[in-house]
């Protein structure tokens, strides 16, 4: 990785654009960033790292303010930087969500966070990815670091380092753990615990269940569980469960033979009650029927009498209906002479009376009818009349609604006129309108396409991930074959040792202790296999990555294209919705332009409407009077026809009224005639039945009619009565064969004792009951030992393997987390963190024993610490001149800057080799110069010096006024009220 330029904009305390030319600075060796305290000097390199990783390092980052505060509201925060990664030439341009001033309106609206990586192709910068996670997929393989990593081997915090030379180990395995992958060790760690406890979990369990088995067994065999079985425990209580099954099966035997011996006994006891029962039954029989005979013979008579009476009900029903219909024929008649009142007759009229009254009306009805055809006359005459009032309102309503749109013209000419108006302007517009849609119409279809290529860029974004991913895996399992090929070449050198014959390696004629490996041998052509495996996976990278270019390209295409358009500020969404509004727009527009012709044709039927509607109140006036006229004669003509039919109806309020009292005068006189000769004829039938019904009633025996009546009933009572008279009879004639039936002769007088004998059988039957009970207890024991015992001695033979395995995982999981047998109290990670602290501090001592003239240099101690708390990772300072071992945090403040320093730059070269080999061509030390003597600066400079060789940019940041007169090339910071700003010198 080596930066050419930097450009920052309102960026930290830069409000406006300052740039560092970064290749310029380092053609001069070293270079010096300095200015004053939060002028900005650290922001400069806050700014490399954001454009590579899209954050700043400590506590700077967890504040989110990057935007600086003197900028224009109108200046957008980004940084640019253009560096080398993998041997190709990048322009990264980053900003981070801001808030800028709406477009439109007031107020202020989040930008969001946003990137544009370039590369140099062919001498022109080729636009490769504007989404965050793609640029992320491209670079951070390149870069072969994360950001804590490159913020500490590339931007060395001195602070920082001295606080970890003096930190105790918690601390310092803090800072390592973040630098190097031991992820890997931490799993084995988590593992091992995890396996523990589940391994624990497993004794726990199988203890559980060994215990409920045995409380289930000692339950079953009704004794006390012992704590830890004897293996003979539980075949003994199965061995007592089997002789206590076979005496209770035998004990059962003996007791059913006696309960079925009393249960024939009882059998034939209840046989004997249940005949005595029967006979005493039939006896009481018999005394009831006996108890009923008055009943049964008095209903004899009833049915005797009842059987004469039916034969007289036809007679005796005619002439109760003659009577019934005399009665209403009286009825009908003082019903029908009630009428007469009302039409003027006494309700006592004889019928001659009644006769000439009728006739009377008859002739007046005939008088009245000849009326008819004035009334007639009358009723047209006032139609008449109605219908030309009734046409002169219609007239005149007309003329009131042709008033209302006479007085309406006006305003229907101007609106008639405005459409016209209208219209032609639509016209006018409708070319610009046809434009803006056809633009907007192929903005939306270069935005479709830039989605659908992003969504395929997506998609290949997420395939070069898995391709990756499936690479490091390939070249993972390369390296562990490579590493096991190494160790099977070592096995195959032993196994060639001969007795006497020196050794390939050491030449030795002796070998005493020859490795004889794992057993796992790996030959070349799996090596070869993994290699080839890994190349596929390679070239599968760099397909996926070839494929994501040229769908980049693709993508820029869009873009560019919509940006031709003059939309490309906006979203599709937005986009869709514009171009839907045009297109509306286009269809009014349209619509209008296509109305003109119909607006000209509305204008001029206006101006003609008008002159018609002029004619027609002329001649709606005309009919109007006309009608008047005719309605005024027709009321002179129905007013004389009027006149006449008053003088001739008398008090009659009309003719239909006339001519309804005569009809029923007529009618009333009528009905009363017809009803006094119906009454007169039904009397005279009644008298003639009524002596036939006696005549018949006394030839069958009853002494009138009345009492023939009374014997009559109903055929279903008669059909009752007999049915009931035959069931007393049958009843009789039972009870006397069931006491003929020859199995309740010679029964024993006194009744027998079925309730001892079914007592003496019961108290078998429950010593029957109690015996079984016994015996299928006995049973259910039996077979619930003869399941539980082979569980249970399976279970204590399971135990033993499980509880073995788990005090082997135990130690180990107690051995890798610091505890148990660890006499260091290290962990794993602390363990491999020991191994990498160990090689750091190599690499840093070669550099501080130049810089303190041979004294000093940094020794990895795993010595035990105070307190019993985890070691492993403890830094001890070797004085050179005494030979003693030092705690560093007895080192001066110049002496421990200077550790520290050389701290930070071993830890940056294991970082580098441990990141896969990763080029860093770029340096940057910050503060702490201000501690050395000029001796010692000397020193330090020589040192820093010389990591510029192979061209590595190495830039100092300090205050210290006599590097400024050492360096000649300096990136100056000033501070103002305004914001800071960048001057370079010497380069």
């Amino acid at each position: 990785m080596r930066p050419h330029r930097l450009r920052l904009q309102a960026f930290g305390p830069f409000p406006g654009e300052v740039e560092v030319d970064l290749d310029a600075l380092a053609a001069n060796g070293l270079f010096l960033l300095h200015g004053e305290t939060g002028s900005g000097k650290t922001t400069l390199l806050d700014g490399i790292g954001f454009a590579l990783y899209g954050r700043v390092p400590g506590a700077r980052g967890k504040t989110g303010r990057l935007r600086s505060d003197h900028a224009d509201p109108a200046v957008r925060t980004e940084v640019e930087l253009e560096v080398t990664l993998g041997g190709r030439r990048w322009r990264i341009t980053r900003s981070p969500a801001q808030e800028r001033p709406k477009a439109r309106g007031t107020g202020t609206t989040t930008e969001q966070a946003r990137i544009h990586l370039q590369e140099l192709r062919d001498g022109a910068w080729t636009s490769v990815s504007t989404r965050i996670d793609e640029a992320a997929a491209e670079l951070d393989p390149l870069l072969g670091m994360s950001a804590d990593q490159f913020f500490q081997v590339v931007l060395l915090p001195q602070g920082e380092f001295a606080q970890f030379l003096r930190a105790d180990s918690a601390r310092r395995g803090e800072l390592l753990q973040r630098l190097f992958a031991t992820e890997r060790f931490k799993a084995v760690e988590e593992w091992l615990v995890a396996r523990r406890t589940s391994t624990s979990a497993a004794v726990t369990q199988a203890r559980q269940e060994l215990a409920v088995l045995t409380g289930r067994l000692a339950q079953v065999a009704e004794e006390p569980a012992p704590e830890q079985p004897a293996p003979q425990w539980g075949p003994e209580r199965l061995g007592s469960a089997r002789t206590a099954l076979a005496d209770a099966r035998a004990a059962l035997v003996l007791a059913t033979e006696e309960r079925d011996v009393l249960r024939a006994q009882a059998e034939q006891a209840a046989r004997v009650h249940a005949l005595q029962e029967r006979r005493a039954a039939a006896l009481a029989r018999r005394a009831g029927v006996d108890r009923a005979r008055p009943l049964h013979e008095a209903l004899e008579v009833e049915l005797k009498a009842a059987a004469r009476a039916a034969e007289l009900e036809s007679v005796l029903d005619d002439a109760a209906r003659r009577e019934q219909a005399a009665a209403g024929a009286r009825a009908a008649e003082a019903t029908a002479r009630a009428l007469l009142l009302p039409v003027g007759l006494p309700a006592h009229a004889e019928p001659t009376a009644l006769r000439d009254a009728a006739d009377g009306a008859r002739r007046r009805g005939g008088l009245l009818d000849g009326l008819r055809g004035v009334a007639d006359a009358l009723l047209e005459e006032r139609r008449q009349q109605a219908a030309a009032t009734s046409e002169a309102q219609q007239q005149q309503a007309s003329l009131a609604v042709l008033d209302a749109r006479v007085a309406a013209l006006p305003e229907r000419r101007a609106a008639a006129g405005r459409a016209v108006d209208a219209a032609r302007r639509a016209v006018e517009a409708l070319p610009d309108t046809e434009a803006r849609a056809a633009s907007l119409t192929r903005a939306c279809a270069e935005g479709r396409g830039l989605r659908d290529s992003l969504a395929r860029a997506e998609r290949l974004r997420e395939e070069h991930v898995v391709a990756r991913e499936a690479l490091v895996s390939r070249r993972e399992e390369e390296q562990a074959l490579r590493e096991a090929r190494l160790v099977s070449m070592v096995a195959e050198l032993a196994d060639r040792l001969e007795d006497g014959a020196p050794c390939e390696v050491c030449g030795s004629t002796t070998h005493p202790d020859p490795y004889l490996g794992d057993g796992d041998s790996v030959t070349r052509e799996d090596e070869d296999r993994a290699r080839r495996a890994a190349e596929a996976a390679a070239r599968e990278v760099a397909e996926v990555g070839a494929r994501s270019a040229a769908e980049a390209a693709v993508i820029a295409g869009h873009r560019e294209r919509l940006t031709a358009t003059g939309h490309d500020g906006l979203d599709l969404a937005a986009l869709v919705e514009q171009e839907a509004a045009v297109r509306s727009a286009l269809s009014a527009v349209r619509t209008a332009a296509a109305g003109l012709s119909a607006a000209t044709s509305a204008l001029d039927a206006v101006e003609q409407e008008g002159a018609r509607w002029t004619a027609e109140h002329v001649r709606l006036t005309t009919a109007r009077e006309a009608a008047e006229r005719r309605a005024s004669e027709a009321a002179a003509r129905a007013a004389a026809a009027a006149a006449r039919l008053r003088t001739e109806l008398g008090g009659a309020p009309d003719l239909d009224a006339a001519v309804a009292a005569a009809s029923a005068r007529a009618s009333a006189c009528d009905a009363v005639l017809q009803a006094l000769a119906e009454a007169e004829r039904a009397s005279a039938e009644a008298v003639r039945a009524a002596a036939t019904a006696l005549h018949a009633a006394d030839a069958a025996g009853f002494d009138d009619v009345r009492s023939a009546r009374a014997a009559l009933r109903s055929a279903a009572w008669r059909n009752q009565a007999q049915s009931q008279l035959r069931a007393g009879d049958d009843e009789r004639a039972a009870v006397e064969a069931a006491l003929a039936d020859p199995e309740l002769q010679d029964l024993p007088v006194v009744p027998a004792d079925v309730g001892a004998a079914t007592d003496r059988l019961r108290q078998a039957d429950l010593r029957v009951r109690a015996v079984a009970g016994a015996e299928a207890a006995a049973g259910e024991r039996a077979r619930q030992l003869e399941e539980l015992v082979p569980r249970l001695v399976r279970a204590q033979a399971e135990l033993v393997p499980v509880e073995q395995a788990a005090a082997q995982v135990r130690r180990l999981a107690d051995l890798c987390s610091g505890g148990g047998g660890n006499a260091l109290r290290m962990t794993l990670t602390s363990f491999v963190l020991a191994a990498r602290l160990e090689e750091v501090a190599a690499v840093a001592s070669a550099r501080l024993l130049r810089m303190t003239q041979g004294r000093y240099s940094l020794v990895h101690t795993d010595g035990a610490v105070k307190g019993g708390a985890r070691s492993g990772l403890g830094l001890l300072a070797r004085d050179g001149w005494t030979g003693q071992d030092r705690d560093t945090s007895t080192l001066s403040g110049g002496e421990t800057f200077l550790a520290s320093l050389a701290l930070a730059l071993g830890l940056a070269d294991v970082v580098q080799a441990e990141a896969g080999g990763t080029r860093i061509e770029a340096l940057f030390v910050d503060e702490g110069f201000g501690t050395l003597d000029e001796d010692t600066l000397d020193e330090a400079m020589d040192v820093l010096d010389g990591l510029r060789e192979g061209g590595r940019v190495v830039g100092l940041v300090s205050h210290v006024a006599e590097l400024r007169a050492r360096i000649p090339a300096q990136v100056h910071v000033r501070k103002t009220r305004r914001g800071s700003d960048v001057v370079l010198t010497g380069c």
